[in-house]
């Protein structure tokens, strides 16, 4: 090979050298850069889902058996009854549940968080019942037509057995953001229930008659629920042909 050539070779080979180490270089910056982007990332997750007492650096204004007011001091919370609000007339009202009003004297209502506590009437042991072990009725969709709707997602649900109240099949479909819809269906006989609704999600047992509704908005840490307009956790009975709310 003449000297030419071979100088034109060892030159072209140290420019491939050259652009390979630049390109690998360039990458390794690029996933260091990613590294860290998701470690921050990671760590921005972890502060947004602080525990409640810790949310926004607020402070506890009030803590009582139902109630946990989180603020910045010294703001003044009281949770009053709705036939007293009239003898707290300085005070703006932050919101109402039930028959229960939340006043208060504060500087940025922004920075109010109002939690209640989820005290169960009942636990899902006080409602058992035995689990059927005989053979699984078919969904009866002449029973429900309107369930005909839904006929995949209930025929899954059945193909996977009794999950619900000793011989039942519950099945839930969402329905749009927060909502939620099921039916309940009788295994031994295949009747379908009618439609039900919850906004976030339900807890059930098969061997319990005993359904959580708006499980969803319970913490399960805190065991805390925001006050929210669709947040209300009730906790039903199921007859064997409804749900029926259990007193308060």
């Amino acid at each position: 090979m003449p000297i030419f050539h071979k100088i034109h070779f060892c030159l072209s080979q140290l420019v491939r050298f050259l652009v390979y180490t630049f390109v690998l270089s360039l990458l390794s910056c690029q996933f260091t850069s990613k590294t860290k982007d998701t470690k921050q990332l990671f760590a921005e997750s972890l502060s947004q889902h602080q525990s409640p007492q810790n949310k926004n650096n607020l402070d506890t204004i009030l803590n009582t058996t139902t109630y946990l007011i989180l603020g910045q001091k010294p703001d003044i919370v009281k949770v009053v009854k709705n036939t007293s609000i009239s003898e707290y007339a300085s005070f703006k009202v932050l919101a109402k549940y039930k028959d229960d009003v939340i006043v208060g004297r504060v500087a940025d209502i922004n920075n109010i968080t109002i939690y209640r506590k989820f005290h169960p009437k009942t636990t899902f042991e006080d409602y058992h019942v035995e689990v059927y072990k005989g053979p699984l009725a078919t969904p009866n969709f002449s029973t429900n037509p309107k369930a005909k709707q839904f006929i995949t997602r209930i025929k899954e649900a059945c193909a996977e057995g009794v999950n619900f109240a000793g011989h039942y099949t519950l099945v839930l479909w969402g329905c749009g953001t927060a909502c939620q819809m099921g039916v309940v269906v009788n295994r031994k006989t295949g009747a379908i229930s009618e439609f039900f609704d919850t906004l976030l999600g339900v807890e059930f047992k098969k061997d319990s008659n005993l359904i959580i509704k708006n499980s969803g908005a319970i913490d399960p840490a805190t065991q805390l629920i925001e006050l929210c307009n669709y947040c209300e956790v009730s906790q039903d009975i199921w007859t064997g042909t409804k749900f029926k709310a259990i007193s308060e």
